[in-house]
């Protein structure tokens, strides 16, 4: 048997012109795995416009859906799940997991906790995330809260899914980078505070958890350029867009094709 679902990621729609995805889709279903949009109304409307282009768009947030929240991140998750329950055919993965033919798909923004690489000093990445994103420790304690909670959250889900009998493969999907190694080739970003709010290395706590090898991939954004490799019989996949705005985009942009067969 085979589950297929179109990959899709980091659209940033307000730097691009008009979005239109009506002769997009290659499959029933679509995995959205992150920032949309800073703009809420806009991150809604594209949203709409997906569930009419798939029978199921499965939904995580991205860093950049709480731009404009960041200072109450707890009020800015209640809020985006009161509006996206109301879109037909799209599900907020956030604390939900989803099981379609067989296929769990286990979903969480992932966050970060300013030590994805522990040799770039955390409290100097606070100070630098501070200064760039104009927040206070509030914000970087609540962020760090967020990336330990979803690590625990996706592991413990992990752990349970082993029991459960109708659910032969699991999709990790995550926005940020679930493991250090998938960017560190990235010249970029090395050595640079950027590289510790790229991803949550706690994440690899789920594959600990995996005691029946039932992870086949992991979907991840945030990362502006694709990744596509297999590791430890784990495909690990970005295609994000990028903003219209930086170098780190894809002008021609189409949605990736993920096929699982079990």
């Amino acid at each position: 048997m085979q589950f297929s679902f179109d990959l899709i990621s980091d659209l940033h729609v307000e730097t691009w012109p008009k979005f239109d995805w009506s002769t997009q889709a290659t499959s029933l279903y679509c995995v959205v795995v992150g920032d949309v949009s800073r703009d809420r109304s806009l991150l809604l409307e594209t949203l709409r416009h997906l569930g009419r282009c798939y029978m199921g768009v499965f939904y995580i947030d991205g860093n950049d859906e709480h731009k404009n929240y960041a200072s109450n991140l707890g009020h800015s998750y209640r809020d985006l799940a009161q509006y996206v329950d109301t879109i037909p055919n799209v599900v907020f993965m956030q604390d939900n997991v989803v099981v379609v033919n067989g296929i769990a798909l286990l979903a969480s923004n992932g966050w970060w906790s300013y030590d994805f690489n522990p040799l770039i000093d955390t409290e100097q990445t606070h100070a630098w995330y501070k200064h760039n994103y104009n927040v206070d420790n509030a914000t970087i304690a609540a962020i760090t809260s967020m990336a330990i909670n979803d690590a625990g959250y996706m592991a413990n889900s992990v752990k349970k899914l082993q029991k459960h009998q109708d659910v032969k493969k699991i999709v990790m999907i995550t926005h940020t980078v679930p493991a250090p190694w998938l960017v560190s080739h990235d010249i970029e970003l090395e050595d640079h505070y950027r590289f510790n709010c790229t991803g949550n290395r706690h994440m690899q706590l789920a594959l600990d958890a995996d005691t029946e090898k039932k992870i086949s991939h992991w979907c991840f954004g945030h990362y502006h350029k694709s990744v596509d490799r297999e590791f430890n019989n784990i495909q690990w996949i970005s295609n994000s867009r990028g903003r219209g705005d930086t170098p780190w985009k894809q002008e021609v942009y189409y949605p990736k094709r993920i096929t699982i067969d079990f």
